[in-house]
């Protein structure tokens, strides 16, 4: 892993406090990549994050290297009887300097697995058109394009289309 030590493990709602400015810089640093935006989530108490991002039916997990937080994957699994056989990965993002080192790639089996575990027959994602380094690593995991939504962002005034990606579980 490119000289670094990483572990993995699960975030509860006691984690809120190192979550959220992890969090709160990739939407900084990346407002394409997700849509939430910085401005609002700053804006959002710790409780609501950690109902939102860290409950059912979301499952939050953490990258550490040592003792800090660098890098997170989110899994919401659908609850209703016609579609719970779905999750959605969401949230992924790794600290610039750990990049590269297969912690994002590892986070994401964290959450298949999780998802796999849990009786789930399919994974989607969205990725926003032009993250290749995101999208290589997902479709390395087995995810497939199924479409891309035009627009499906605007930040700063300019749009962002979005590739919508799925892994089958079967």
């Amino acid at each position: 892993m490119n000289g670094h030590d990483h572990r993995i493990r699960r975030l509860d709602a006691t984690d809120v406090h190192i979550l959220r400015p992890v969090r709160l810089d990739a939407l900084r640093l990346h407002p394409e990549a997700y849509s939430s935006s910085y401005e609002e989530e700053s804006q959002t108490p710790p409780d609501d994050l950690a109902r939102r991002l860290l409950l059912p039916p979301a499952t939050m997990f953490g990258g550490f290297s040592g003792d800090t937080l660098v890098g997170i994957a989110g899994l919401r699994a659908e609850t209703r009887v016609k579609t719970r056989y779905k999750a959605h990965l969401f949230s992924v993002y790794v600290d610039a300097a750990h990049r590269r080192s297969g912690l994002g790639r590892a986070l994401a089996e964290t959450a298949i697995t999780h998802a796999r575990d849990a009786g789930c027959r399919l994974v989607q994602l969205t990725v926003t058109v032009g993250n290749d380094a995101a999208r290589q690593v997902y479709m390395g995991l087995g995810f497939r394009t199924y479409g891309i939504e035009p627009r499906a962002l605007m930040v700063n005034g300019m749009f962002y289309d979005n590739e919508h990606m799925a892994l089958d579980l079967d």
